[in-house]
């Protein structure tokens, strides 16, 4: 059995970013002002001589340190573009936002982003209302930062904070030709109403693994941000729209306390691909966590996912999340292209409730394509019928290799646990639970049916450590009844286990495999030394344990 190390650091994240405060008087800084009542022959350097439109503001060229503030409460027609030349001091951010009392809202001008930054950085864009809604904005971002230079060099420090963007075709986007951003910080804000994404972050040309190029982006983070209703363009049949957050061409970040709910509703992409709450491809180094992911869809035959690691994403960690009601998988790990594998990533203590409602051969989690060496570990997974729809707890489609399911619980209600097709290499199941309340048929593999987890076992030698059985059958008695419907990361506690079967001790991957499990669970109690099968720890147990 191979031993896969997790990140050094696996599970961490920069601290949360808090914004400096504004430097007032700092050597050489301005600071304009933008009101409804001001007038543009006016110097704009204060309140009393504010400026009265945006498109004065977009006339001024913005030293480090500079900044923009719009009055808070009134609605400015416009737009404002930073160029290179402008800004550019990560210590010496230009910050555009508002003053007085609540948020400015901008309604861009037809055809541009309402803010727009192009090949430049040092720049925070923060408590703003941006909306959109116009043809010509459901083809623009609503916050846009482009860098199309032909250097590989990343530009430092971009902040985008308490901001809620609706009506565009996304609402923040970050792209880049070559050399993209880092220092980067979402934070606080809401993406909604949008037609492609809340957030993307990408990159033109997808960077192969071993390839001299690097990725386009590094030092990503998303925090606190909420991607709902991004319904999809149901005119576009090759390529898939409405999605919540995605990552492309980031080394380094993550996504945490962040949640993607109703998108894709209007998607109509025609290929093997779809739309997924919460995403990330051609990325590596990522760790997203504490977030949840929910009632999302796709009008194709793919996706409509919770949470995707998908084509081309390394070494990465999804940790203490809770995805439920999805149309596809509530957790995915995927890749389709060989020279782009998804490769050494951790699923770990996570939570899919009722997933997979309209798109088979979804389930809880799918595991396909060329994905190598996983660990997908201490997650619960709760899987029901919809009406004639068999959503299993686990999918495994030909093609990956070297991946270890360990200590998780999978509980479904008269469906399949485990649905898996071949040829699959090195894929092996140890210390899980199973419980499959009148299912006729407990495990498909690979062309063969079985109607039990044991017999399947005594086929295949799953559950198996030289010649010890190590997987366990039986009725968990969640305390929640059942089969219960968790909606939120704290009602994940109605999935403590409460049979004495269902806590036996789980298997120590520290002494069997070299692996660290990590320090909490999906609710953040720390571990006990004798942990049980699932994302969900009883903290008696945990405690008793310990004291010993």
């Amino acid at each position: 059995m191979f031993a896969l190390s997790l990140l050094t650091a696996c599970g961490t994240l920069p601290e949360p970013y808090h914004p400096p405060r504004a430097q007032h008087g700092s050597t050489g800084s301005r600071t304009y002002y933008v009101s409804e009542h001001g007038n543009d022959s006016a110097d704009g350097m204060s309140p009393r001589s504010a400026w009265r439109t945006l498109r004065q503001a977009d006339r001024v060229r913005y030293r480090p340190g500079d900044r923009l503030l719009l009055h808070g409460g009134a609605v400015f027609e416009g737009s404002l573009r930073l160029d290179r030349g402008e800004a550019g001091r990560p210590r010496q951010p230009v910050i555009v936002g508002s003053y007085d009392r609540g948020r400015a809202t901008i309604v861009p001008a037809k055809g541009r982003p309402a803010i727009e930054v192009v090949n430049t950085a040092g720049v925070e864009v923060r408590d703003l209302i941006v909306r959109g809604g116009s043809a010509q904005a459901l083809q623009e971002g609503g916050i846009s930062f482009y860098n199309d230079l032909p250097s590989p060099e990343r530009l430092a420090h971009i902040v985008v904070s308490g901001v809620d963007v609706s009506g565009f075709r996304h609402g923040v986007q970050l792209g880049a030709q070559s050399g993209g951003f880092r220092d980067v910080r979402v934070t606080r804000s809401v993406l909604h109403g949008n037609r492609d994404a809340g957030l993307i972050i990408y990159r033109l040309a997808p960077v192969k693994p071993g390839s001299q190029e690097s990725y386009a982006h590094a030092d990503v983070v998303v925090d606190e941000v909420e991607a709902h209703d991004n319904a999809g363009d149901p005119h576009s049949h090759d390529r898939n729209t409405g999605s919540g957050i995605i990552l492309g061409s980031v080394d380094g970040g993550g996504i945490r306390n962040s949640s993607t709910h109703d998108n894709g509703a209007r998607s109509s992409a025609t290929a093997k691909e779809g739309p997924e709450g919460m995403w990330a491809y051609d990325s590596r180094k990522l760790v997203i966590e504490h977030n949840m992911s929910y009632r999302n869809h796709s009008n194709s035959e793919a996706d409509g996912d919770g949470f995707g690691l998908d084509v081309g994403t390394s070494d990465s960690v999804l940790q203490y999340n809770l995805s439920y009601e999805n149309d596809g998988a509530g957790f995915l790990l995927y890749s389709f292209d060989t020279q782009r594998p998804s490769r050494g990533n951790t699923m770990r203590f996570n939570v899919s409730s009722r997933d997979a409602r309209r798109l088979a051969p979804y389930g809880g989690f799918y595991v396909g394509g060329y994905v190598r060496d996983a660990h997908v570990l201490h997650n619960t997974v709760v899987a029901a019928l919809n009406g004639s729809l068999h959503t299993p707890a686990v999918v495994i489609t030909p093609g990956p290799r070297s991946v270890a399911f360990w200590n998780n619980r999978f509980v479904t209600d008269g469906v399949p646990l485990v649905v898996a097709a071949g040829p699959l290499h090195g894929v092996v199941f140890q210390g899980n639970h199973y419980y499959a309340r009148n299912a006729s048929s407990a495990v498909e593999w690979q062309g063969s049916f079985y109607s039990s987890p044991d017999r399947w076992w005594r086929a295949t030698r799953q559950e198996a450590i030289a010649k010890e059985t190590v997987g366990v059958v039986g009725d968990p008695c969640f305390a929640g009844g059942p089969a219960p419907a968790v909606r939120s990361l704290p009602a994940t506690k109605e999935l403590v286990p409460r049979c004495p079967a269902a806590r036996q001790p789980a298997l120590d991957l520290r002494a069997r495999f070299g692996v660290d499990p990590g320090p909490a669970d999906v609710l953040g109690h720390r571990l006990g030394r004798r942990s049980v099968a699932g994302a969900v720890q009883p903290q008696a147990d945990a405690e008793a344990s310990d004291r010993k």
